[in-house]
């Protein structure tokens, strides 16, 4: 049984199973105290669910590593999501308050902002999906606009919420909560991965600044932009780190031996390239084949250049322009290892970055300060804000109220 002061992520992602435990600390503090790795592959298709026996399995080890490493039992856990078909949508209402005449204004109430709140996020999804979440973006009233907190108390002729509702395909997000069931655990709440991983890895003044955080998984990357302390743009494209194995593969090498040239030796911008050639075995180990590293850094730079040209793209699409993003970019997964990535990425995009290690969390793991590892730590830390402000409802909370309901929870626990 899982204490009432535990809590566990599981990252079900393309090339395996992370599994998190962590306990919460009278301080507030969140330490990591087991963690479970469970590598498979042939689960996920394009961030979609598609061997439910194979995701199990694996789902299985990795708890049972996590809670071997710790000695507790997890039943219950917040789990990530990913693929296309992940999104946000930006709505907003606005209301008249008393007879919407300017010479007659009137208070604002908790009611007026209840209502809202409410018909702004009251839209019509695409068919078939569920929300994930809803966040009030912020407020407007009097010609005043983008105001974090509710304008109560203060008269006006009218009010406007917006709020962001970020949304899944349903048979997937069903897909998801049932192999993890399969497993004997229940799913708290299913977190869209970018979001997990930018808990992890930001931190509030960087989310109230506007920051973006790229997660580039294996199969999959995700991207978030946050801004005044919220997401406003959310995507996820097929693009990642399996397509420059697959380049280096083709030269007639193992998939094994390709994947360990491109963490130990490939770099992601042609600068950083070493100038040699190894003598690597030939797929089934018939002979060996040269592999120029030059020629190797030149494949990953193309794929890499790819995929940050499109995240200028998604960037782009938030509206929220550079200027307005002073946190840069924070890149995150297992790629933000690869060396060079970090000056592929700001030449590309033109943004200052940094690279994502999971922080604000103490651990007894190593395992637990790699970039690889954000998704999950960043499932109990979102799970964790979850459950005290209790958004299992998905009832749409301000990002302050939010933080203030957790502040609150953390004060009496002194």
């Amino acid at each position: 049984m899982m204490e009432n002061n535990t809590i566990a992520g599981i990252d079900i992602g393309c090339s395996g199973v992370r599994c998190v435990i962590a306990i919460q600390h009278e301080n507030s503090e969140l330490e990591i105290a087991g963690v479970g790795i469970s590598p498979c592959t042939g689960h996920i298709r394009q961030g979609v669910l598609v061997n439910a026996a194979i995701a199990t399995e694996a789902i299985q080890k990795a708890v049972e590593e996590a809670e071997e490493m710790c000695g507790l039992e997890v039943d219950s856990a917040f789990v990530n999501i990913t693929g296309l078909h992940v999104r946000g949508i930006l709505s907003s209402s606005a209301m008249q308050i008393g007879d919407g005449r300017s010479e007659y204004p009137e208070e604002i109430t908790d009611e007026h902002i209840k209502k809202v709140e409410e018909n702004a996020g009251n839209i019509t999804l695409p068919s078939g999906c569920e929300v994930l979440e809803r966040t009030v973006r912020d407020y407007s009233f009097g010609g005043f606009s983008q105001l974090p907190d509710p304008p109560v108390g203060l008269k006006s002729v009218s009010v406007e919420a917006r709020v962001y509702t970020i949304y899944a395909d349903k048979i997937a997000a069903e897909n998801l909560r049932t192999v993890v069931q399969n497993a004997d655990i229940a799913v708290e709440a299913v977190i869209p991965s970018a979001v997990a991983s930018a808990s992890a890895v930001l931190n509030r003044d960087e989310k109230q600044v506007g920051t973006v955080v790229v997660d580039i998984g294996s199969a999959n990357t995700d991207l978030v932009v946050y801004r005044g302390g919220s997401p406003v743009h959310l995507s996820s494209f097929s693009m990642g780190g399996d397509r420059i194995t697959t380049d280096i593969q083709s030269l007639g090498i193992s998939w094994n031996d390709a994947e360990k040239l491109k963490i130990e030796k490939v770099a992601a911008i042609n600068q950083f390239a070493e100038k040699s050639t190894l003598s690597v075995r030939k797929v089934g180990g018939r002979g060996s084949v040269s592999v120029a590293l030059p020629l190797l850094t030149q494949l990953a730079a193309q794929r890499i250049e790819e995929v940050f040209n499109f995240a200028a793209e998604e960037i782009s699409a938030s509206g929220v322009g550079q200027s307005n993003l002073t946190g840069g970019m924070v890149i995150t997964g297992g790629a933000a290892r690869m060396n060079g990535i970090i000056e592929a990425a700001s030449a590309i995009t033109g943004h200052q970055v940094e690279p994502g290690i999971p922080r604000e969390v103490k651990s007894v793991s190593k395992v637990a300060n790699e970039p690889e590892m954000a998704t999950a730590i960043g499932l109990v830390k979102h799970g964790l804000e979850l459950r005290l402000a209790g958004l299992e409802n998905k009832e749409p909370v301000g990002y302050r109220d939010l933080a203030k309901k957790v502040s609150n929870f953390f004060n009496k626990l002194k």
